[in-house]
């Protein structure tokens, strides 16, 4: 590595965009923990200069840096970045179709690409790209042992270092009194509104419960994206008396977190989800899918609930329990918040990493 014994090590984070999501939220935690310890950091984002968590970067004063200008300009630029960094850590495959024809050009710089997800990409067009990629990156990790089986099935790298890190969260920026009331349960939804989260199936189990159970309940959803539409028509034509509040973008985790008890996550996929463990971190209890890295967080009847995949008629079945059962609900959320506390440091994660780059 050419960095001099008296200079910061300098790791460049690129990600798809800045928009409101799990990677992108862990992204700028992160950097916040290497700065202090005593990293080099910077981001290459190539979405838009006014995604949502740009502001953020700024006020923490962030370095940030953006794909901008005319093709062949945009790629000089980017190759005269991608040189002065050190270690260039890769946090979307959207990134690698950008980076692919400089990879050749950037000289031996180690190369960290993180899947936060648990996609196969198995499309030939994916295939193909990571096929290309794989001589040049150093190490692959994955946020789940599930993530990293599913790409070793689909894209052998069998002579590449893996490593299974897990996603954390900067517990101390996770504050605020919960605004709940003890007669009504409040329910969350926090993430982007796509296929593969399936919030609809919290809309199908409110459905499934009676109209006296349903005036016990609110539910929060937060975020944006191209199912928004369908989640808002559902609830105007089948639960037009239930209280579903669709809040939109909004960046400061604690006012999403403290906005209800009990986090609801329908997902068909997930790695190692950043909002369950924002959502213990600060004191929810969870009910999510046994898909991917879910179980690892959410120890069902402990400190939360697991059930089946679409399975709407179970979900309403454990909603129905949290109403009735509000003692357990709290008992769920203290053992989550201590769980994440012992197990999740952002500052092991972060020293997992730093390993990988000075290895």
């Amino acid at each position: 590595m050419r960095r001099r014994n008296n200079q910061k090590l300098s790791v460049l984070h690129m990600v798809s965009s800045l928009l409101i999501g799990g990677a992108e939220r862990f992204v700028i935690d992160l950097c916040q923990q290497q700065r202090h310890d005593g990293l080099k950091t910077k981001i290459f984002s190539f979405g838009r200069q006014d995604d949502p968590l740009v502001s953020e970067c700024n006020a923490l004063k962030l370095n940030v840096f953006f794909n901008r200008g005319p093709k062949i300009i945009a790629l000089t630029r980017l190759h005269r970045i991608l040189r002065n960094a050190d270690v260039i850590h890769i946090h979307s495959p959207h990134v690698l179709k950008f980076i692919a024809p400089l990879l050749p050009l950037i000289g031996q710089r180690k190369i960290i690409y993180t899947r936060h997800g648990a996609a196969p990409l198995d499309t030939p067009t994916w295939q193909l790209l990571h096929k290309y990629c794989e001589k040049y990156i150093h190490t692959i990790t994955f946020v789940s042992e599930e993530s990293q089986q599913i790409f070793s099935t689909n894209h052998g790298w069998h002579k590449k270092q893996k490593w299974v890190i897990d996603n954390a969260v900067l517990l101390p920026e996770i504050t605020g009194a919960r605004k709940t009331v003890e007669d009504t349960l409040s329910l969350g939804s926090v993430g982007r509104m796509i296929d593969i989260k399936n919030q609809i199936n919290l809309l199908k189990a409110l459905e499934n419960l009676t109209p006296e159970v349903r005036k016990k309940i609110v539910v929060h959803f937060f975020g944006d994206g191209p199912c928004l539409g369908l989640l808002q028509q559902f609830k105007e034509e089948h639960l037009p008396d239930a209280n579903v509040i669709f809040h939109g973008v909004v960046n400061q985790r604690d006012q999403i977190y403290s906005s209800f008890d009990v986090l609801v996550v329908t997902s068909e996929t997930e790695g190692l989800s950043l909002a369950i463990i924002e959502a213990m971190a600060s004191e929810c209890a969870v009910i999510a899918t046994d898909v991917g890295g879910n179980p690892r967080l959410v120890s069902h009847e402990n400190t939360g609930w697991l059930f089946n995949y679409d399975d709407s008629q179970s979900l309403a079945k454990i909603i129905e329990t949290c109403i009735n059962d509000r003692k357990t609900v709290h008992e769920y959320a203290h053992r989550s918040k201590t769980m994440i506390e012992q197990n999740f440091s952002l500052q092991n994660c972060a020293n997992k990493y730093k390993q990988l780059y000075l290895n």
